[in-house]
Order: C-alpha cells, then sequence, then structure tokens
C-alpha cells in the first residue's frame, strides 16, 4: 500500500515538473517572439526623433530630440494628401467588401439553398489565385470602364475581391446563430431587409469586425496594385507608393523617412487596439466548424 502511494507521488511529481517546464519553455518562446515583434516597431519609432548625424552616431540609442521630422515628412512628403487618398479607398472599399461577404454567407449559412456548399467551396477555391495572376485580366477590366488612373480602379477590385476564407468563416458563424430568433422573426412578418440588417448582422458583429481589420489591413498595405493602376496620376497615390517615393528624396535622411513611416502604421495600430476584442472573438468564432 505504502508502495503504492509513493509510486503515485513520484508520478504525480513528474508529471507536475514536466507541466512545469513545458510552461517555462512557452514563455521563454513567446518572450522572444514578441521581442522580434515590438522591436523593430520601436526602432523606428525612436529613429523617428534622430537627424542622420545621430542615428549614424548611435542607431540603436533612445531619442525624442527631434520632433520636426514629422511636419518635415508631413509637408514634403505630401502625407495629408496620401493619407486622405488612402482613407477613401479603405472606407469604401471595406463597406462594399464586408456588405457583399454578408450578402454571400447570408445565403450560404441561413437560406442552405441546394448547391450552396459548391458555391462556398469556389468561394474558397479564390483563395489560389493571388494577386499577380489576377493583376492582368483586373487591368484589362478596369482600362475598359475608363478608371485607370483614378482611385476606383482601386476601388472597384478591392469590394469584389476574392473573400473565400471571410466567406467561410463568416457563413460558419451564421449557421451557428440561433434557430428560435431568426424563425420568430419570419413569423412576425420580417422580410429579407429587415431579418438581414436587423437580426443577422447585429448577432453577426465579432466575425464582421474581423473580416473589416482584415481587409482595411490588407488594403491600406497593398502596394503593387496601386502601382499598376495609378501610374500615370501621382496626385491619387496612396501612402504605399507616396513612401517609396519620398524614400527617394530623403535616402539618407533616415528620421524623415521613419516618421513617414510611423505615420503610415498608426491607423493599423490604433484599429487593432481599438478593436482587438472584437477580432480575437470574430477569428475564433468564425473558425469552429458549424
Amino acid at each position: 500500500m505504502n508502495q503504492a502511494k509513493t509510486h503515485n507521488k513520484a508520478a504525480v511529481g513528474k508529471k507536475t515538473a514536466s507541466d512545469l517546464g513545458a510552461k517555462i519553455f512557452f514563455s521563454v518562446l513567446l518572450t522572444v517572439l514578441t521581442v522580434c515583434i515590438i522591436y523593430p516597431l520601436l526602432f523606428t519609432l525612436t529613429t523617428s526623433f534622430k537627424t542622420y548625424a545621430e542615428f549614424l552616431k548611435d542607431p540603436f540609442s533612445i531619442s525624442f530630440a527631434h520632433p520636426e521630422n514629422y511636419s518635415v515628412a508631413l509637408v514634403d512628403g505630401e502625407i495629408i494628401t496620401l493619407l486622405k487618398n488612402s482613407l477613401f479607398v479603405v472606407v469604401i472599399s471595406v463597406i462594399g467588401h464586408v456588405l457583399s461577404v454578408c450578402l454571400i454567407s447570408y445565403a450560404i449559412g441561413i437560406l442552405r439553398f441546394k448547391g450552396s456548399e459548391i458555391i462556398l467551396a469556389l468561394m474558397l477555391s479564390g483563395m489560389f489565385l493571388t494577386s499577380e495572376v489576377t493583376s492582368i485580366p483586373k487591368l484589362i477590366m478596369i482600362r475598359d470602364m475608363n478608371l485607370l488612373n483614378t482611385l476606383w480602379a482601386l476601388i472597384v477590385p478591392y469590394v469584389f475581391s476574392p473573400g473565400g476564407m471571410a466567406v467561410v468563416l463568416m457563413a460558419n458563424f451564421m449557421k451557428r446563430l440561433p434557430e428560435e430568433v431568426i424563425e420568430a422573426s419570419e413569423l412576425d412578418g420580417a422580410g429579407f431587409g429587415h431579418l438581414f440588417f436587423s437580426v443577422v448582422l447585429p448577432m453577426s458583429m465579432p466575425i464582421i469586425a474581423f473580416t473589416a481589420i482584415q481587409h482595411f489591413n490588407g488594403v491600406w498595405n497593398d502596394f503593387m496594385w496601386p502601382l499598376i493602376a495609378l501610374a500615370r496620376n501621382q496626385e491619387v497615390w496612396t501612402i504605399p507608393l507616396g513612401l517609396i517615393r519620398f524614400q527617394g528624396m530623403n535616402n539618407s535622411e533616415y528620421g524623415v523617412l521613419c516618421a513617414g513611416l510611423v505615420l503610415m502604421m498608426l491607423p493599423t495600430v490604433a484599429i487593432y487596439a481599438g478593436f482587438s476584442k472584437y477580432f480575437l472573438e470574430g477569428a475564433a468564432a468564425g473558425a469552429v466548424k458549424g
């Protein structure tokens, strides 16, 4: 009896030590990964307050001595104009894309008509078509629509871009919505518009927020398609294109260049910081198989 108790205690002790070792390992690993992710952002931020001489003297020092770098970036880099162009494109693109994804997901997840799973598979297959593959067909389409070198040359493809993963996540989310609520609304005489906008969408806000944030990030940082579609009209350039031009103007002024990069990152950081709760909830909820 005593030997059995001793054996059990030894087994529990080994398991506890193993769990503790695993926790320490993953804690150290996550700490290293966090530092690797955050350090480049902090390096860019501190460099944005330095002159060229200060950067050469000690590139890794922390300094906030020259905030005028930001005014130089705003004026010489025309950051305000670039931000206006990017925000105009992002706002319309995100609203249009999210609405189209919601409509497709509603048809697949709520209506569940015959053949909806085939449509879902086709939507998902669009993920295998990269932007490089579709750039030439998009260019021909935009040219034929006489939209080249305008902001609408970006908005139209962004709104109707394949949202395969977003549709899968949102359709799975909508499949798990309480059927009693939807059926009760239908019995009360709710039509499609009322059911879609007043019942389904409010209950789907986490996954909608996730989709919006993901699309915002992709549109805001896109470089290749704006370079193709807006090459001959610098007045409508978005901020990634403008920063490349600004880099050519300030090739050695690392402080001013980093100030422009910080201004470009601010909206993305603000979006993720303000809506991180919805982002995580949407990712977790949509990933559960319906």
